[in-house]
C-alpha cells in the first residue's frame, strides 16, 4: 500500500488532502484511483484512507481506519558518516532508513576524499532528505530521519548520557561484547572515510565521549561498516528478531 507523509493542517475531520509531489505520483505515475487505499502518516499515526476524488489540484481521501503496528524501533540511534565519494551516501542514507536510523550526520575529516562547499552541500542535502523520505515509505516507517552536515569532527557535541562507539580497524575490543553489556537506548555511531580515521580522530572522539571498538578481523568497506553496524545494533538491542 502506497505510504505519504502528511502535515496536520492536510487532515480535515475525517479527511485527508494529498496535493503536491505526492499528488501527481499518485495520479499520474501511480495511477491509483477512487477506492484505492493509502496509509497516510500524520504524527506518529498511520491512517489508513481511501480515495474518495481526485480533481485537477488534490486528492481527497477518508479515513477508514488506523494501523496500530509499531514500525519504529525502541532505539534512538543517530549515524555520525563521514562523507563519501559518488552515490554511496545515497545507497548508505536508504539502508540506514530501512534500518530504523533516526538521524544522519554528515562529517569531514582531513581524510576525506570529498570538499564541498556551502553551495554544493545544501544542494545534496536536499537530494538526501528526498532519498531518507523515500526510503522511509519503502520501508513503513512513521519517522523520516533528519539529515545534517556538513560539519568537522572537532564540532561534534559531547553526548555522555548516550552509547557513543567510533569502529576503528586498529581497535582490539569486540563491538558485539561491548554492545551486550550495554541497556542504553540512544545510540550515537560513528563511521570513517575511505581512507580511514587517524590517530587524532579518535583522540577527538574519546573526548567527546566515544568509545573505539572492532567490527571484526576483516576490513570493511567505508558503506559496508555501517549497515553491518546498525544491523548488530538493532539485532541486539533493537527490534530485528
Amino acid at each position: 500500500m502506497y505510504r505519504t507523509f502528511r502535515n496536520q493542517e492536510d487532515k480535515i475531520d475525517d479527511k485527508i488532502l494529498i496535493k503536491g509531489e505526492d499528488y501527481n505520483h499518485i495520479k499520474n505515475s501511480l495511477r491509483l484511483s477512487k477506492g484505492s487505499l493509502i496509509h497516510q502518516v500524520i504524527g506518529d499515526t498511520i491512517f489508513v484512507t481511501e480515495i474518495e476524488e481526485i480533481t485537477s489540484n488534490e486528492i481527497i481521501c477518508k479515513i477508514i481506519d488506523e494501523d496500530s503496528i509499531q514500525y519504529e524501533s525502541p532505539l534512538n540511534i543517530t549515524l555520525y558518516q563521514c562523507i563519501l565519494k559518488s552515490d554511496k551516501n545515497e545507497y548508505i542514507i536508504q539502508k540506514a532508513t530501512e534500518l530504523g536510523v533516526n538521524k544522519i550526520i554528515f562529517v569531514e575529516t582531513e581524510r576525506t576524499v570529498v570538499k564541498l562547499d556551502d553551495k554544493k552541500w545544501n544542494k545534496k542535502k536536499d537530494r538526501f532528505e528526498k532519498i531518507a523520505l523515500e526510503s522511509s515509505k519503502q520501508s513503513k516507517r512513521t519517522v523520516i530521519p533528519e539529515i545534517e552536515g556538513l560539519i568537522k569532527i572537532n564540532e561534534i557535541k559531547n553526548t555522555s548520557n548516550c552509547l557513543n562507539l567510533v569502529f576503528y580497524e586498529n581497535e582490539k575490543e569486540s563491538f558485539k561484547s561491548f554492545l551486550s553489556n550495554s541497556k542504553n537506548k540512544d545510540i550515537n555511531i560513528f563511521i570513517g572515510p575511505e581512507g580511514g580515521l587517524s590517530e587524532d580522530n579518535i583522540q577527538d572522539l574519546s573526548s567527546k565521549g566515544f568509545k573505539s571498538v572492532s567490527l571484526g578481523n576483516r576490513i570493511l568497506r567505508a558503506d559496508t561498516a555501517p549497515i553491518c553496524a546498525l544491523s548488530i545494533i538493532q539485532y541486539e538491542l533493537g527490534d530485528i528478531e
